[in-house]
Order: structure tokens, then sequence, then C-alpha cells
């Protein structure tokens, strides 16, 4: 049986959520937190190929090779807004697997990922915690979501992933521009959308790193904000987003 508890706001909320323990609001100063930040995973060069070629052959390869398996978090980025291709690929491709009870870790969804309401129904996905625009807001404010959806700010998101709060297990980060050792921007090629900030704390702390792209150019990708040193695999595709929808 949930129990509840009322916070410094006169709300009663559940003492957990999704299973996890949960501080409720104690107001203005009340809450001084404790312990250390979480440490991103240490990276060798004995991990990577000697080349410095990190590609697969297909999306579906590079998850596998990344180990996608059932409860795992997997993490993209909203940077292609309604214009994002990749995300609903992520969750065709483990259905296909038959995994089970993944946690999306989005920084945020669009009326495009409506998509990806036949895998929360499934379950294939548990549960989303991002920011959840449209269709699948409406989704999870009709408490149709098996898990507890969470809402999280931009800010809240990466302070939740160096806090620890949130685990990525698997970061795929869609870019307009790589290099095959994993080096990506956002600023250049077909599906140009701007800087991948939102995907920085992924890149640094996710267990594994997939970048994605549909321009794959020579190393070094220049400039780059997602770095290399990062990533563990990088793998080509037709197309990453639609240029026409990322104004949306």
């Amino acid at each position: 049986m949930t129990k509840f508890v009322k916070n410094a706001a006169g709300r009663e909320i559940p003492t957990h959520i999704n299973g996890k323990e949960i501080i409720p609001y104690q107001g203005v100063g009340k809450y001084k937190p404790t312990g250390r930040k979480y440490a991103p995973p240490i990276r060798s060069v004995a991990d990577y190929p000697e080349s410095g070629d990190k590609r697969v052959k297909s999306l579906k390869d590079a998850l596998i090779k990344a180990g996608l398996k059932d409860g795992m978090t997997i993490s993209t980025h909203h940077h292609f807004r309604n214009g994002d291709i990749i995300a609903n690929q992520i969750f065709d491709i483990a259905a296909e697997m038959g995994v089970k009870d993944l946690v999306w870790f989005p920084s945020a969804s669009f009326p495009c990922h409506e998509h990806l309401i036949q895998y929360l129904e499934s379950g294939v996905i548990h549960h989303i915690e991002g920011s959840m625009n449209g269709p699948l807001g409406r989704f999870a404010s009709q408490g149709k979501m098996r898990g507890q959806g969470v809402l999280r700010s931009h800010g809240g998101r990466y302070q939740a992933i160096q806090d620890g709060d949130v685990h990525i297990d698997i970061a795929v980060i869609a870019a307009p521009t790589a290099d095959p050792f994993g080096n990506a921007n956002g600023v250049n090629g077909k599906a140009a959308c701007g800087l991948l900030g939102f995907a920085l704390g992924d890149s640094e702390y996710a267990d594994q790193v997939i970048v994605v792209t549909d321009n794959m150019v020579p190393f070094p990708c220049i400039p780059w904000q997602i770095q290399g040193n990062n990533v563990d695999i990088t793998v080509e595709v037709d197309k990453v987003g639609i240029p026409e929808k990322i104004v949306s």
C-alpha cells in the first residue's frame, strides 16, 4: 500500500516513487543535501578500437553492443523537437528484441513521440522521466502510465544526473554531424539544430554512449560539443531529424 506524507506546501505526496524513496519539499532553505556528487565512469583508450573508428552497422547493432536489457534507463535529447526520429526508433528496436520495463529519460518529449504510447501500454517502457509535451503528457496526466511519470526541468534533469538520482545506462545522442570517433556537434549538417547542450551531461555520466548521425565526417569533427573521449559507439543512419519540424 502506498504511503503518503504532507510536504511543506501542504500537499499529500507518496513516500516512494517508482520504488525510490523521495525527499518531500521542506520549504525554502530547509533541506541541506549531503554526500558527494556522482562521478562519471572512468574511460580508457583500451576500450576503443586502435583505429579510433567506433562505427557499427546499425542502431540495433549499437544498442546490442551497448548491452540493452530489461529495466535499463535510456536517455535522449530533444534538440530536434517535433522533428525527432531516433527516440522512436530506439523503442521500436527494443520492442523487436523483447526488452521490457525500460525507463525513458528524455530532456523533453513532443507530439512526434505519440508513437511510444503503444510501448507504454505493452510494457516495453515502464515510465518516463523528463518534460512530457502533447500526447505523452496527457497519457501521464490521465494516470495511464504503469510507473509514475516524473517531470523534470532542464536544470533539474542535469542535477539529477550529477547527483546520481538518475543513473543512465545507455545515452543515445542524435547528432547532425559527427566523426567515427564520436566527436559531434549540432551546428553542421542537414539537420543542424544548434548546440547539443541538453545531451552534455548524458555523454559524461552514462555507462554507454551512442552517437547517431546522418552526416559522418572525417576525424576530427570541428567544432565539437560532444567529446569523442566520452563516446563508446557511433553509427550512421539515413536521417536523424526532420529539419522543417525543428522549430516547432
